[in-house]
């Protein structure tokens, strides 16, 4: 399963932890674009005693409106005004308000006094002209432009805030213009000896559908100045992830999950990220420490089934599958019922397989691997017959690659085999596997062993003697292989049945035939004495 999967299948889970670096990591996670996680943070340290109440309480506000709660949102800024009248923010923060409710002129007033609380913050300006944005950038585009203009006259166009406002109104439309505005909010910060992190953040996620080896770039760099900071741990580890990197993700986020600021749901993707890297033991660690922890993560059995599934430790799987199934209320989907699937099958349990399989079709129907899983499981319980219904009805659906026709030909052979030697109707059953046998060959005429199985079908269908058809195939089989002289080991278990039956075939209709091919047969098995003895009354017939 794709790491990307399992994350969709992980965070449907409420967030459950707080951070522990202060007020100022919600402020970075809202700048980020993760208001839910900022919310989390700023409401558990709005009561400590390091925290701005002003700065939270516009940033609860914001996050609120941006959510459509207008009435906390109003509440929220005025108790920021409660906590410090001089912090100029909850002011445009009721200002957007009431922009948003069509009192312009209200707005302005609010606007007016966050301005004029500090006259030489310039940063005010940006921000009363996000808040003309954020309600209608095109009704508001000349009032926009007017805070814009000022704020840049001023700072001889070194105000960070508007970089990063002019990045944000260009992100949809032109990524690599709203990165270089990015980029210049970076630079100007820098010049003043600040790390600007939701300029740093925002060039990546806007320049990652551009160029992602600038994005992660810029990230390391956000993280080389800032090296503890969870956001730019977070963040780079993301990147890593979306760019396939999966060793370098995980290994970030080892150290990110060490930060007190991270929290338990980053503590599942990074079991997850484990997982996806290969990293079995470590990830069943990490599982097995947030279940310890908080048994109501039930998503954690989701990564047990999976490592235990790729360790090959099928009762293990199964254990954590029965565990997700019976969690009460899990929200299962397809994939689970696969892998559970899977687990029962490898444990041969068989009939409780084909149940989980049926199930995992009935809710998916269209995601036809299943039913060659089914299919399979039928045919490991002994249901031949079963087993080439549902193989048919994978063909059925379009399916039809050579591999696909080689496994129904396969099912035939299988179903043949238990029908009593000499009857029409093995004979028939073995025609059919033929049939797909030949419609595989027409695919890929040299592949040496779809001409091996063959053979073995003729034989099926000869009551296991051996025949001119099965003759045919083996010897086109040996003439494909033997075009890569590195064949003759790889392909020994191939070659050694190939040469006795074709030994066997040929005693009465050609001894010489017949004797070099068990000469053949004896430089693999040479220690088998009645191949020797064969050969001998071969020699002895001349």
């Amino acid at each position: 399963m794709k790491l990307k999967l399992v994350f969709s299948l992980m965070f449907g889970a409420a967030l459950a932890a707080s951070a522990q670096g202060g007020y100022q990591d919600g402020v970075d996670n809202y700048n980020a674009g993760r208001p839910d996680v900022a919310k989390v943070i700023l409401d558990n340290t709005l009561n400590d005693a390091s925290t701005d109440k002003a700065v939270s309480y516009f940033y609860l506000g914001s996050i609120d409106f941006d959510a459509k709660e207008f009435v906390a949102a109003k509440a929220n800024f005025e108790k920021g005004l409660e906590a410090n009248p001089q912090y100029p923010m909850n002011y445009i923060g009721l200002g957007q308000m009431a922009l948003y409710n069509g009192d312009k002129s209200q707005a302005e007033d609010y606007f007016k006094r966050a301005v004029n609380i500090d006259k030489k913050d310039y940063s005010v300006l940006a921000a009363v002209a996000r808040a003309y944005w954020n309600v209608d950038p095109v009704k508001y585009k000349k009032e926009i432009d007017k805070n814009i203009s000022e704020a840049f006259k001023k700072t001889k166009n070194s105000e960070p805030a508007v970089y990063v406002l002019q990045g944000d109104m260009y992100a949809a439309e032109d990524p690599g213009e709203a990165a270089g505005k990015y980029e210049m909010a970076i630079a100007q910060a820098q010049e003043r000896g600040v790390v600007n992190r939701e300029a740093y953040v925002k060039y990546a996620n806007t320049y990652f559908r551009v160029n992602p080896n600038y994005a992660i770039d810029k990230l390391k760099e956000f993280y080389d100045r800032e090296p503890n900071s969870a956001l730019a741990q977070r963040e780079l580890a993301e990147k890593y992830y979306d760019n396939g990197q999966m060793g370098s993700a995980w290994k970030m986020y080892e150290k990110y999950v060490q930060n007190p600021n991270h929290f338990r749901r980053d503590e599942q993707r990074y079991a997850g990220l484990l997982y996806s890297a290969g990293e079995y033991d470590k990830s069943l660690e990490w599982a097995n420490k947030i279940l310890s922890e908080d048994p109501s993560v039930y998503q954690m059995y989701r990564i047990l089934l999976l490592n235990r599934a790729a360790l090959k430790d099928w009762e293990g799987a199964v254990d954590a599958a029965d565990k997700l199934f019976n969690y009460p209320d899990a929200q299962l989907v397809v994939n689970d019922y696969e892998l559970y699937g899977d687990a029962l099958s490898q444990a041969k349990r068989f009939d409780e397989a084909v149940a989980i399989y049926e199930k995992a079709i009935s809710l998916n129907p269209d995601k036809d691997e299943l039913l060659p899983k089914l299919s399979a499981v039928y045919e490991r319980a002994g249901q031949e017959a079963k087993a080439v219904e549902v193989y048919k009805q994978y063909l059925d659906k379009g399916n039809g690659t050579a591999n696909d026709l080689f496994n129904m030909a396969r099912r035939y052979m299988g179903l043949a085999r238990t029908m009593p030697e000499q009857s029409e109707e093995r004979i028939a059953t073995a025609n059919d596997g033929l049939k797909y046998i030949d419609m595989a060959i027409e695919k890929v005429p040299t592949n040496g062993t779809l001409y091996y199985f063959k053979a073995q079908l003729d034989l099926v269908k000869n009551d296991n003697l051996p025949n001119a058809d099965m003759a045919q195939s083996l010897e086109k089989m040996i003439s494909i292989f033997d075009g890569d002289p590195s064949n003759l080991e790889s392909k020994k278990s191939y070659y050694q049945p190939a040469y006795y039956l074709l030994g066997i075939y040929y005693i009465d209709a050609d001894k010489a035939k017949a004797k070099d091919y068990f000469e053949k047969y004896l430089t693999m098995n040479p220690d088998d004495e009645k191949a020797r003895q064969i050969v001998e009354s071969l020699s002895a017939a001349k």
